[in-house]
């Protein structure tokens, strides 16, 4: 399975694991192939990310090579901003993912990968 942000999924994408909303509620179970209506809603839910088949990544996504304690570092900077936080909130953990996620994407493009 590969993670692929909302904004980049395609029409016949499967799902390979349940998508709930920030709050948690249900919005479409595992193995659903999307279409056009369901990608309007998870972006109308406020859905940032979702699994889906590795088969169904376009070629080269999100690969950004860095080295495990670059990643490390980079985690552990996103927890410390998130040390007053209860991480089993899904939105709070959701959003914390994001943001390394965000912070290994601009290393990416400041190295020109």
């Amino acid at each position: 399975m590969a993670k692929i942000k909302v904004k980049n999924l395609q029409v016949g994408m499967t799902l390979t694991a349940d998508v709930c909303d920030p709050n948690g509620r249900f919005l479409l179970g595992e193995g659903c192939e999307l279409n056009e209506k369901h990608l309007k809603a998870l972006n109308a839910w406020g859905v940032i990310s979702v699994e889906v088949k590795d088969d169904d990544m376009p070629e080269n996504e999100g690969i950004i090579e860095i080295s495990p304690e670059v990643y490390q570092t980079i985690e552990a900077q996103v927890h410390a901003r998130f040390i007053h936080n209860d991480m089993e909130v899904p939105f709070i953990k959701e959003l914390a993912t994001e943001s390394v996620s965000f912070f290994v994407e601009q290393l990416g493009e400041s190295r020109g990968t």
